[in-house]
């Protein structure tokens, strides 16, 4: 017995040291570990392909309609469950859950991802993004108010995307905080946090 637990201790400390860069959704739990992540400049923690999945899973005749694919797929195959933004969880993980759950900046990083990396050739990074409202200071609990999808069109004009729903809706809703896995705009003091 006590040759399988100390097995099973080494088996954990050297997968633990081989795989250092892999997450699991708790590790981005708080605003304390989701800030820095996001202060490198890019969302890329969050906003990731999604392994297996073809990059053309959602193509269409038009970008637009494969957008419209994307976000109906988003709000037929998801399950809604607050966590309050406390608790971002990596594309790539919430595609692989079953059930997929989470509330609605997990839906919109999911839905960023898919538009990036798995339509047509992919939405560039300056036209798709995560959008997000804060409404709390560091440490105080709640991280996000409202995320949603903002979306510029391949032939102009703004849109976002309401990926619990799966609506398009014309104009330019504006997040305090926006990312996708190449930037990261907005976030103002609760970004950057106290001086």
């Amino acid at each position: 017995m006590k040759g399988k637990i100390s097995l099973t201790i080494i088996l954990a400390v050297t997968m633990a040291m081989l795989l250092p860069g892999i997450a699991v959704a708790h590790d981005y739990e708080g605003w304390d570990v989701i800030r820095p992540l996001l202060l490198d400049g890019d969302g890329a923690e969050f906003v990731e392909p999604i392994p297996g999945l073809a990059s053309n899973e959602f193509s269409a005749a038009t970008e637009f309609e494969a957008v419209k694919a994307a976000a109906e797929w988003i709000a037929t195959n998801m399950e809604y469950d607050a966590d309050v933004g406390e608790v971002w969880t990596s594309s790539d993980q919430q595609y692989a859950e079953d059930p997929r759950k989470g509330d609605c900046e997990d839906y919109a990083i999911l839905l960023t991802a898919l538009l990036r990396f798995h339509t047509q050739e992919g939405i560039p990074a300056d036209r798709v993004w995560v959008s997000s409202n804060l409404v709390t200071e560091p440490g105080a609990g709640v991280v996000a108010a409202h995320a949603w999808v903002g979306y510029k069109l391949e032939r102009g004009g703004m849109a976002y995307v309401e990926p619990q729903t799966g609506q398009l809706y014309r104009g330019r809703p504006k997040g305090m905080l926006n990312f996708n896995d190449e930037w990261v705009k907005g976030g103002g003091r609760y970004l950057a946090g106290p001086r």
